[in-house]
């Protein structure tokens, strides 16, 4: 057995493993090395690469910088909460925090990178690996943010209310998308790939607010948090007005969002355009039928888009043979069912007569890139409703 230099293991030639997993653990290893590549380079005098930078997040007094982390050693952002200072820090979801104010944390547990986050200053200096453009693809784009093939019903800047209790009043401008699946998306800027929240747009009314804000109105309906949104003019007011009211209607009489995530069942895995994240996970079969070992655990290659599971049996599959629907789960970092498996995770329903889901991965950094991925794809559907 060899270990690489930073702890993990790499199978030697000759050992009973694939080609596919040797360039997985190599993979990883190289994965690890880079993450504290910056660090070696700054003690060798040399300048560090562009894939490392330096983030900083101010807070009001009292208030949040507006992220969560997961795992340790290291941690990894795993939510970036709309309209706090963490969102316009230039922090993304899947960094690597590699030192808290000058502090090297790579080798820090979870608890510990908290207590220095919170330690009292509103000021937080984070140097970060990112990792959004290594362990997903890039999206290529011909000058704007949406395809042809996926062109939206109508998009364009809106004004959305902020919801946070530091700034009550405060709006936001933020582009908007209308989708032909009839969700509404909104971005941080129109040169964005990947939203900062979405709304399935079943059973809302959609009314004027205009002791709000000049051309405003309001996405409402009961259980879920209100949308305050804004245009530039009555016209552009009163346009998105009447265009989300249609996508509603649409909803309301055809479930368009359920009946594309059941299309994209019948689609190969390399065909979901943008996904959130992809690649094998080992699930706990509750019932032993589908799974290729006496353990109850089978190997699946899975696609999360927008808040759902896609499951396949390899990655040359011509179809889904099932789809999760995960929106209004929790994600835990730990599964007490899943018999001692190491680096299992947890998905737990919002109602408990819903199935509980259990996986697993290889390594502890693929759990967390899933783990900072499934929670983004639930996460920036909640957010809204």
């Amino acid at each position: 057995m060899v270990c690489d230099s930073v702890g993990g293991y790499v199978p030697e030639i000759g050992q009973d493993v694939s080609l596919k997993n040797a360039l997985e653990e190599l993979l990883k290893c190289m994965l690890r090395v880079w993450c504290r590549e910056s660090q070696a380079l700054k003690k060798l005098g040399v300048q560090t690469t562009e894939s490392d930078k330096r983030v900083i997040i101010k807070r009001e007094a009292g208030g949040e910088f507006g992220f969560r982390i997961h795992g340790s050693k290291p941690v990894v952002v795993s939510v970036i909460e709309p309209d706090t200072p963490a969102e316009s820090s230039g922090l993304e979801i899947g960094d690597i925090i590699m030192t808290v104010n000058g502090r090297n944390v790579m080798d820090a547990t979870h608890s510990e990178v908290v207590r220095m986050a919170h330690s009292g200053s509103d000021v937080l200096e984070l140097e970060v690996a990112t990792t959004c453009n290594v362990l997903a693809p890039q999206i290529g784009r011909s000058g704007t943010k949406e395809s042809s093939v996926e062109a939206p019903i109508c998009a364009g800047y809106l004004w959305r209310k902020a919801a946070t209790s530091s700034s009550p009043d405060k709006w936001v401008r933020r582009w908007f998308a209308l989708r032909r699946d009839n969700c509404l998306y909104y971005y941080k800027t129109d040169a964005d790939s990947q939203p900062v929240g979405a709304v399935m747009l079943l059973k809302y009314d959609v009314e004027p607010t205009l002791e709000k804000r000049m051309h405003s109105f309001a996405i409402r309906k009961k259980g879920a948090p209100t949308l305050h949104l804004a245009a530039d003019s009555d016209e552009a007011a009163a346009r998105w007005s009447t265009i989300i009211r249609e996508a509603v209607e649409r909803n309301n009489q055809a479930g368009t969002w359920l009946d594309t995530s059941l299309r994209m069942q019948q689609m190969p895995p390399c065909s979901i355009q943008r996904p959130d994240c992809f690649g094998y996970l080992n699930k706990l079969q509750r019932h032993i039928r589908r799974a290729t070992a006496s353990s109850g655990w089978s190997r699946r290659y899975c696609v999360l888009k927008d808040a759902a599971l896609y499951f396949y049996d390899d990655a040359n599959a011509e179809q889904a043979f099932g789809v999760a629907c995960l929106h209004g789960f929790r994600v835990h970092a730990s599964a007490p069912n899943s018999g001692g498996r190491k680096h299992a995770f947890e998905l737990e329903p919002p109602d408990p007569t819903q199935r509980t889901f259990t996986f697993a991965t290889e390594s502890e950094i693929d759990k967390k890139r899933w783990l900072a991925a499934i929670e983004y794809s639930i996460d920036r559907w909640i957010k809204v409703g």
